[in-house]
């Protein structure tokens, strides 16, 4: 099964997109309170280090009169409590962005009684459960996933899924709704070529030549999964829609895991560049050697 054109088209407009995607502005607030911890403050300093210069946080203390510009897209507050602390909170909400309010212990924020859109509580001793739970908080209010990626390591793995996971339902629906023979692999192929855009800009990497590599190993896993499939569904021909469909989602959540794997271990592509270019300047010589023997004696190149 060919991709036609016009998809591959739809792949590049994806990468470009994605880059346009990993440079959007990202902005946050952060406020610290005279009680926060040193926990508290190093945890949240180091998680917000931009990696680009498109990412900008602006840190000031929670005191006097608080400043939030209106290009901010979150406001995060670390506290362990202190009396003017729901004062603090009301006038940043009132800003317009969403806030969380990072903390030790639930009972140091006790005014918030549950999440909503613009506020929410962040309580933990644990720094890997905090920015995991603040990761899912802030992409929860936000549609800014991969430039927040992008410039926060922190928050990689939880955008990373969220994108996996929607490409994968998409393809589970285009393998149970696909009538025509075959019409669902170039669908799913351009969803997931899309998802690895989107996983590399969140990971940092840029669109490069060793992307081809990494799109070359999606077409192949999904001509795989493709074959797979359709044994798999003569096997149970009424129930051949969900084999597709199941097919379809776990093998796009397959590619996605292996795709994170190769982003997070920045996978060296120099033994391979080199291995083509062998192979390329080889080619070139039989080429060369196979024009030779064929053109007459004497004719001119």
């Amino acid at each position: 099964m060919r991709i036609p054109i016009n998809k591959l088209a739809d792949a590049l407009k994806m990468g470009v997109t994605a880059i346009k995607d990993t440079d959007e502005p990202v902005r946050v607030s952060v406020f610290v309170d005279s009680s926060a911890t040193p926990f508290l403050i190093e945890t949240i300093r180091d998680a917000f280090v931009p990696q680009t210069t498109a990412a900008l946080v602006r840190v000031q203390p929670l005191s006097g009169e608080l400043s939030v510009k209106a290009d901010t897209d979150i406001s995060i507050v670390i506290t362990c409590g202190s009396d003017d602390l729901q004062a603090a909170v009301q006038q940043i909400v009132v800003a317009g962005a969403p806030c969380a309010v990072v903390c030790e212990s639930s009972v140091e924020a006790p005014f918030i009684v549950h999440d909503t859109p613009m506020l929410g509580l962040i309580a933990s001793t644990n720094k890997t459960h905090l920015l995991e739970t603040l990761a899912r908080w802030i992409l929860d209010r936000t549609d800014k996933d991969t430039a927040f990626a992008a410039n926060f390591p922190f928050m990689r793995i939880a955008a990373a899924m969220r994108s996996i996971t929607s490409c994968a339902l998409t393809n589970m629906a285009t393998g149970a709704l696909a009538f025509i023979p075959g019409s669902d692999f170039p669908v799913m192929a351009l969803a997931q070529l899309g998802m690895m855009f989107d996983l590399a800009g969140m990971f940092g990497k840029p669109i490069a030549p060793e992307r081809g590599y990494e799109a070359a190993g999606i077409l192949a896993g999904g001509l795989a999964c493709r074959a797979f499939a359709r044994a798999a569904a003569r096997q149970v021909p009424r129930m051949g829609f969900v084999v597709k469909a199941l097919v379809g989602a776990a093998g796009t959540v397959a590619m996605g895991r292996a795709l994170m794997a190769l982003y997070e271990h920045d996978i060296d592509y120099t033994p391979a560049n080199d291995a083509v270019k062998r192979a390329a300047a080889g080619m070139k010589g039989v080429v060369g050697g196979v024009i030779k023997t064929v053109r007459p004696e004497g004719e001119a190149a």
